[in-house]
């Protein structure tokens, strides 16, 4: 099992209780994202009929994770899935949810010679779905003779269509991804978190919606806008009170300058406006 504690305020609480003699291991661990291990899923082996699958079952949490079968070692399911946590695309690196289902199962439905790559060593996955059903994610059967022997991560690669196959659910996905990539392994150089009771994706989100609705399109330039945002509040781009802004006022905005500017914003620091 797979398990993304983030799903349900208690989901961790239910895993201790439920799989007392259960080893937990946090699936960040050893990966390029050991830094965030307090955002880390868990990784578990479970038996078919343990009390935290009937949680799972019961509860029916979005995004919870996924329950894996395979008859490679535990060690190695766990290896292959940790050299995913970081993909390629447009020369650069990306965090890659490989341990939610819902993104998984967009992928592999999509584009089904890409399961081979995805599962390695594990048979099938089941998982739950957004629209609260479960689905069964497989290789096919010719691709039994995967190697087991886990790639250095990054090494999958995301291309255009993997773009175009998220692209309605950009905002929440980028979001996650600036969500997770806030958190630094030196406190001091983190930004300081959202104002009030908002959380930080819901922050990202509804800002990430803001800049695409001035006319920023590359995911640096949303990050930016985000990070800005949380700096300075709710009146960024003020470009009235602050000229150096000038470049999100173009229509359509020009985005190499805004990004210069931002850069230097994210620099200096900040508070909230």
């Amino acid at each position: 099992m797979l398990l993304d504690h983030g799903c349900h305020p208690r989901a961790l609480q239910q895993l201790y209780a439920l799989e007392p003699d259960t080893e937990k291991t946090l699936f960040f661990l050893d990966s390029p994202l050991e830094y965030m291990h307090e955002l880390s899923p868990r990784f578990a082996v479970v038996a078919r009929e343990a009390a935290m699958l009937g949680w799972i079952e019961d509860l029916d949490p979005q995004g919870w994770g996924m329950i894996l079968v395979s008859e490679a070692p535990a060690d190695e399911v766990l290896a292959h899935l940790r050299s995913l946590v970081l993909a390629k695309t447009e020369g650069k690196e990306v965090i890659f949810r490989v341990w939610d289902g819902r993104v998984l199962a967009r992928i592999c439905s999509a584009m089904p010679a890409e399961a081979r790559h995805l599962l390695g060593p594990v048979r099938f996955i089941l998982t739950r779905t957004n629209e609260q059903g479960w689905i069964r994610i497989e290789r096919h059967e010719e691709s039994t003779d995967v190697s087991t022997i886990a790639r250095p991560c990054p090494w999958y690669m995301f291309s255009a269509l993997h773009a175009e196959l998220f692209r309605d659910a950009r905002a929440q996905v980028l979001a996650r991804n600036i969500a997770v990539s806030m958190y630094s392994p030196d406190p001091a150089s983190s930004p300081p978190l959202p104002p009030g009771d908002e959380s930080l994706l819901t922050f990202a989100v509804r800002h990430i919606e803001r800049g695409l609705a001035l006319g920023l399109s590359r995911d640096q330039s949303l990050e930016l806008f985000v990070r800005c945002c949380v700096l300075h509040g709710e009146s960024f781009p003020d470009v009235v009170g602050t000229p150096v802004l000038k470049p999100f006022a173009a229509c359509p905005v020009n985005e190499d300058a805004a990004v210069a500017v931002m850069l230097k914003i994210c620099a200096q620091g900040g508070c909230h406006g």
